[in-house]
């Protein structure tokens, strides 16, 4: 059943909202420069740091932004996790407020990647747009049952010989979660896709296939509890990783 998936790695999720009075331009750069720091764990395979937009159809996203730190094994996230540089800008997010409940969201995901005819790597463009969409696992779902929806949400837009029906779609992946230092995550399931810019996403959600995508998820996890469901467009920066 499962033909699409190529296992990934691990991904460390950080999701956090502007607090006021700062203003996003503020945190964006409060953030970047966090990530020049980051960028030095041992580990660290891939690093993204991503500002939400809100011309998106799912409404002003619940964050502003958020960073996916990205590991080959589950035992290199642990380490990254452990030592003193990531626990130094955990300590940097809790002591400028931005560990409050209704502000920051983290997670440890496993990651699979959904297998696109003619795309053998992650895109590394700049300024490429990306889909996040965040589940929440239902009450009276299982987690089978929810990465069963989610992996059938991805067949829907895979034809016969593998190729994307989505023109713009370059990459996509589907994670879940691990058990992390989080506690209970928000964060059960999470898909994205990655498309070359803005306008590409827009004609996309235009089209007839993308909206029929759209209702499934409300189907299935929307009309149980429209606060199960997380959307967001947003601009990606991709951290460069000393090699």
């Amino acid at each position: 059943m499962y033909a699409l998936y190529k296992k990934g790695g691990y991904r460390q999720i950080i999701t956090i909202k502007c607090p006021e009075p700062l203003s996003i331009e503020e945190l964006k750069k409060w953030w970047l420069e966090r990530a020049d720091k980051m960028r030095l764990l041992s580990g660290l395979k891939w690093y993204t740091v991503n500002f939400t937009l809100d011309c998106s159809p799912f409404g002003k996203p619940a964050f502003d932004g958020f960073e996916e730190m990205w590991f080959a094994t589950l035992k290199e996230l642990k380490n990254a996790y452990d030592h003193e540089l990531m626990q130094q800008g955990f300590s940097d997010i809790r002591n400028r407020g931005f560990d409050r409940g209704d502000l920051f969201q983290a997670a440890w995901l496993e990651e699979n990647i959904v297998k696109i005819k003619g795309y053998e790597k992650i895109p590394d463009r700049k300024g490429m747009v990306r889909l996040t969409g965040i589940c929440r696992q239902p009450p009276g779902m299982s987690r089978k049952g929810l990465v069963d929806w989610f992996y059938q949400h991805a067949a829907r837009v895979i034809d016969g010989e593998g190729r994307m029906i989505i023109p713009g779609i370059r990459w996509y992946t589907h994670c879940f979660s691990v058990d992390s230092p989080f506690g209970v995550s928000a964060i059960d399931g999470c898909a994205e896709n990655w498309w070359d810019s803005l306008e590409e996403i827009k004609r996309d959600f235009d089209g007839e296939v993308m909206k029929s995508q759209l209702e499934d998820r409300e189907e299935a996890i929307d009309s149980v509890d429209p606060a199960y469901f997380q959307g967001a467009w947003s601009v990606e920066y991709v951290i460069k990783i000393p090699e």
